[in-house]
């Protein structure tokens, strides 16, 4: 449609100068240059509907719009050289006779010409193809399949980490989920049990409303069941179609519960190609107030689970090395594709060309029976 607006500026300068260069046929310089300033008028007009609709409204044919030359020359040939193509009839004393103006005779100048234009310009700007535009965004049908392991211990309620070491966790983690808006993301709670509490989605503002929900206690928060987490996250992941799987494994202990052992459960991980990264949460021993008084990360533990499955063992001390351990993670899965997007079209000149058959329907009415123009 920009093009469009553009040709019809250009015409309209081209008549201007013409007016300007020469004086010959003065009325049909400024019938053309008329015509071509109500080109310009509509096509920005058609322009102006493109850009407020936000892209939800487009033109099919907009060079259907150089047709208005049509009607617009008819209208203004009606207006200048409307006694050319009149018939003239002569009076005596014609030349006395008082010029009288009334509301029908306006009407029945005008009206019927008026009502035939618009319906020209209905008619036109339907063969134009005005259509509703629906866009779809169709997320990749292969990208990366992420598990968040979430430990919900009661541990992870010390204040070493701002406000805490769970809150502090969450807000990460829903951050990183933001970023990753083409990958399926799925979320395992796990104390002295493993539970799936969401699978993988690509429904991320559910996601976020099942990680705002999680809370300590969620289920028993005495133990750390590190390998029945990991066994939970690796029974879903184990059949994915994704080019990459991944578990992100956060917590602030050591295990002490649970029936699976946590490197046999980072073994059978690798055997299906997941790639685990742990992140140890929890300040330095007597780093500060709220500080244990020895380590409770077992980073040997942490480290051998992430070498076993080509992943990588981070420690955070604080909830600033949180954040930044979630941006190196984002940036080591980097999915490289961008999702695919559909167009839907829904056609609507029907009711341009239903009023544009009223219109001229109503003129033809009009000027027939009501409107009589007597010579």
């Amino acid at each position: 449609m920009i093009y469009f607006f553009l040709i019809s500026i250009l015409m309209l300068l081209a008549g201007l100068s013409s007016g300007l260069v020469t004086r010959r046929a003065p009325k049909a310089q400024v019938i053309c240059t008329a015509a071509a300033a109500a080109l310009c008028a509509v096509s920005l007009g058609g322009l102006l509907f493109e850009r407020l609709s936000g892209g939800r409204a487009e033109f099919m044919h907009p060079w259907a719009f150089l047709l208005l030359l049509i009607p617009f020359a008819v209208l203004i040939t009606h207006t200048v050289l409307r006694r050319i193509f009149s018939r003239q009839i002569s009076y005596p004393l014609a030349h006395l006779r008082v010029e009288q103006t009334s509301v029908r005779v306006l009407f029945t100048r005008w009206l019927p010409i008026l009502l035939y234009t618009a319906a020209l310009i209905l008619m036109t700007a339907a063969l134009a193809r005005p259509v509703k535009v629906d866009r779809t965004v169709v997320p990749p049908t292969e990208g990366v399949d992420i598990i968040l392991l979430m430990d919900v211990s009661a541990s992870m309620q010390k204040q070493d980490f701002y406000p805490n070491r769970f809150v502090a966790a969450q807000e990460t983690a829903s951050r990183f989920i933001k970023k990753r808006p083409s990958d399926r993301i799925g979320l395992v709670a796990f104390a002295k049990q493993a539970m799936l509490q969401a699978p993988l989605t690509l429904d991320h503002e559910a996601l976020l409303e099942y990680l705002g929900t999680l809370y300590l206690g969620v289920v028993d928060p005495n133990y750390t069941a590190i390998g029945d987490a990991l066994a939970v996250a690796s029974n879903h992941l184990k059949d994915s179609k994704a080019k990459s799987k991944i578990v992100i494994l956060l917590t602030d202990g050591d295990s002490n519960a649970g029936t699976i052992d946590p490197m046999l459960a980072a073994k059978a991980a690798a055997s299906y190609g997941i790639r685990v990264y742990t992140i140890g949460t929890a300040s330095a021993p007597q780093q500060s107030l709220y500080s244990s008084a020895q380590d409770e990360i077992n980073e040997g533990l942490m480290l051998e689970i992430a070498d076993a499955t080509g992943g990588k063992f981070f420690r955070a001390k604080n909830e600033a090395e949180l954040a930044k351990i979630y941006d190196m993670i984002n940036e080591l899965e980097k999915t490289q594709f961008a999702p695919n997007s559909t167009v839907n079209r829904t056609d609507f000149y029907h009711p341009l060309l239903l009023a544009a058959l009223i219109l001229a329907g109503a003129a033809f009415v009009l000027e027939k029976l009501f409107l009589i123009k007597v010579p």
